[in-house]
């Protein structure tokens, strides 16, 4: 393959993240995450290894920036201003999820009114309902915060039982979650606000990040244009 004249090197690259299936997954799984396995074989073709551990979301930030991991899978040029990032990996939609039957338009705080919000720690989430998270995160009549690796599972089947009346998350995130837990008939998804580029981040702290995304974009151009891109997609339910 052609390498476009960039030398070769091994490396180990520790890549960390949250579960967040599809993008990534259980490190443990045959099913990593399609971001977990495009930039693998990306950057094998370069004679690196790939290391992917779940993690905190904060944490992963945090070590990445100091320089004590490689970098994080699924962030954004405004969630990560630092970072330096590889090429677009995926789009993150936000979504907003009801009960079937019940789902309503987010336009302004007054149409959140009387709604209970299951939202995740450490999460950043857009305009309208970023504010009022904030503002009525230590209320729980208005917005619950849990945290760890199941916290979607956990304020979907919630939202199920009419524990909490609307969850937000990225959309094929959400949709994956509903379709491994067998609520499509339960629950309903639309998209809130604009879809953004989600992208693998390197450590501003590390000589070599420069080169991994580089490299990075070189190997998926290269995935691409073999259509081993495209399958690695299928095997998550996802296209190109």
């Amino acid at each position: 393959l052609l390498l476009l004249g960039t030398p070769v090197s091994a490396d180990v690259i520790d890549l960390r993240a949250d579960a967040w299936c599809p993008f990534n997954c259980d490190p443990a799984s045959d099913q990593p995450g399609y971001m977990v396995e495009v930039a693998q074989e990306a950057l094998a073709l370069f004679g690196h290894e790939v290391r992917y551990t779940s993690m905190t979301w904060s944490r992963s930030l945090s070590q990445a920036l100091s320089g004590d991991i490689t970098g994080v899978i699924g962030t954004d040029q405004e969630e990560s201003p630092d970072l330096i990032l590889g090429p677009p990996m995926g789009n993150y939609q936000e979504a907003v999820v009801f009960r079937a039957g019940e789902a309503r338009s987010i336009a302004t705080a007054e149409d959140l009114e009387g709604i209970r919000i299951g939202a995740i720690l450490d999460y950043e989430y857009n305009t309208v309902i970023a504010a009022y998270v904030a503002e009525n995160a230590r209320n729980p009549e208005r917005v619950q915060m849990i945290g760890g690796d199941d916290a979607l599972k956990r304020n979907l089947q919630k939202l199920k039982a009419g524990r909490i009346d609307m969850a937000i998350d990225e959309r094929s995130v959400v949709t994956y979650m509903i379709d491994q837990l067998g609520l499509q008939d339960d629950l309903q998804v639309a998209n809130y606000g604009e879809a953004t580029e989600l992208h693998i981040g390197f450590s501003p702290a590390l000589e070599a990040s420069a080169l991994y995304a580089q490299q990075l974009t070189e190997g998926v151009a290269q995935l691409k244009a073999s259509g081993r891109y495209g399958e690695i997609l299928k095997r998550y339910g996802l296209t190109e």
